[in-house]
């Protein structure tokens, strides 16, 4: 018992590694985490609709058709935001360049008078000049809206037409095309608010959103725990593998195998103890972001709060495996950055697995770490299904890494006891007087 209590106050005496390892990496991916979080707290818009408005610009160099221009204007500005973009070539072609506008509708010179000559004799109307935006589809959809303008004020005159027996003419034209606005404008279903409906689903969509949060949290918690463990670890059983330390341990009547564990199990409470803060973090961290909790179903927050416990262990065998080597903190360090982010990029935590290589999915199969996200996938609680029986297998494999950790670090130890390097002389040397 006092090697175990030996144990806690050399591993809490290192306040730079766990400053470094357990609290900064663990707030930089809670950082990257929250990131993840306040996207999905904002998202849900079960219960809100917003109508997006083109960027619409009419330009008219029609001298006999400002009539027709206006009324243009007036019909598209019902759905549309209306821009200026010059009247000029050098202007227009800017705009069109920058793409300032989503539709730039131009109405040639001349047109109104083509376009009447065209209803009174049955011809072939004239077209409008146009310029659609390239970048998305709202131009288009509001170039639709141009084509039922003219559509309207072309039944429009040609009822005027046929009822009165007078030719069309650009100014009868432009009144057309007034009146189709001026009747618009009086028809409460020509232009229909879309009302939304409460989403009896709404509250689960939230629900969800705070599901998918926590699980993410939990998942990115593959590679902090792996490093902090492994450092602590490695750097407080390492302090009892010194020249002088060893030389008085082999002296004392305590087995050896007896401290190497009470050595292992306070870095173990440790683990144990950070895994667990690091699950409250991961429940904290949605419940700030005002998700509801209660959208978590509570097998599975049971479930993975187990599996960060025993990925905590197996990384804290692992640091086992490392101090046995008698690393300097150095050699420490550079093992833990370079297994860690190993285990980070090929667990399927950083990129979704199905566009990740062959290759680094089955180098992931071989590091505890792909295990690890696997058990917390498998009790993800998705539509609130938990497999049991997969948690277990996955969870059961990340135990298997961790005996082997142990076993490696005990032949390493067993080396290390059969060649003994202590710092004493072979012999007594006398001091002259």
């Amino acid at each position: 018992m006092h090697t175990f209590k030996t144990t806690l106050k050399i591993l809490l005496a290192q306040r730079l590694m766990i400053l470094i390892y357990v609290v900064w990496l663990c707030l930089m991916m809670f950082g990257l985490s929250w990131s993840i979080i306040a996207g999905l707290a904002k998202s849900d818009n079960s219960t809100t609709f917003d109508s997006a408005r083109p960027e619409v610009a009419v330009v008219s160099r029609d001298v006999h058709g400002e009539a027709f221009g206006d009324a243009l204007r007036g019909f598209l500005g019902k759905d549309c935001d209306l821009v200026d973009v010059g009247t000029t070539s050098e202007e227009l072609q800017t705009a069109a360049a920058s793409n300032y506008a989503d539709l730039i509708v131009i109405v040639p010179d001349g047109y109104t008078q083509r376009l009447a000559d065209a209803l009174a004799d049955g011809g072939e109307e004239p077209q409008l000049d146009v310029v659609v935006s390239f970048t998305g589809a709202y131009g288009s959809l509001a170039r639709l809206q141009v084509d039922d303008f003219l559509r309207l004020t072309r039944l429009k005159a040609l009822a005027r037409q046929s009822a009165t027996g007078a030719a069309t003419t650009p100014a009868t034209l432009g009144d057309a095309a007034t009146q189709v606005v001026a009747t618009l404008a009086d028809d409460a279903d020509a232009y229909p608010a879309i009302h939304v409906a409460d989403d009896p689903k709404a509250a689960s969509d939230r629900q969800e959103s705070a599901r998918v949060a926590y699980v993410t949290t939990v998942k990115m918690g593959v590679y902090p725990l792996l490093a902090a463990m492994l450092v602590c670890t490695a750097l407080t059983m390492t302090s009892f593998a010194e020249s002088n330390v060893r030389r008085r341990l082999y002296a004392s009547p305590q087995r050896t195998g007896a401290m190497v564990i009470q050595e292992f199990a306070g870095c173990a409470l440790f683990g144990v103890v950070v895994s667990l803060l690091y699950w409250a973090a991961s429940l904290a961290l949605p419940a700030l972001a005002g998700l509801p909790i209660d959208g978590v179903p509570l097998p599975t927050i049971l479930y993975s709060g187990a599996s960060l416990v025993s990925y905590a262990l197996i990384a804290v065998a692992a640091g086992f495996m490392i101090s046995m080597l008698s690393a300097n903190a150095v050699a420490v360090n550079a093992i833990a950055n370079v297994f860690g982010l190993l285990i980070m990029f090929t667990s399927g935590m950083a990129f979704p697995v199905d566009m990740m290589p062959k290759v680094m999915i089955a180098i992931g199969k071989l590091l505890p770490g792909w295990w690890f996200c696997q058990s917390v996938d498998a009790v993800n609680g998705v539509d609130g299904r938990v497999d049991a029986g997969a948690w277990l297998s996955c969870n059961g494999l990340v135990l298997l890494f961790g005996v082997a950790f142990i076993c490696l670090g005990l032949a390493f130890s067993k080396l290390r006891r059969n060649r003994p390097d202590l710092s004493t002389p072979g012999a007594t040397q006398l001091a002259e007087a």
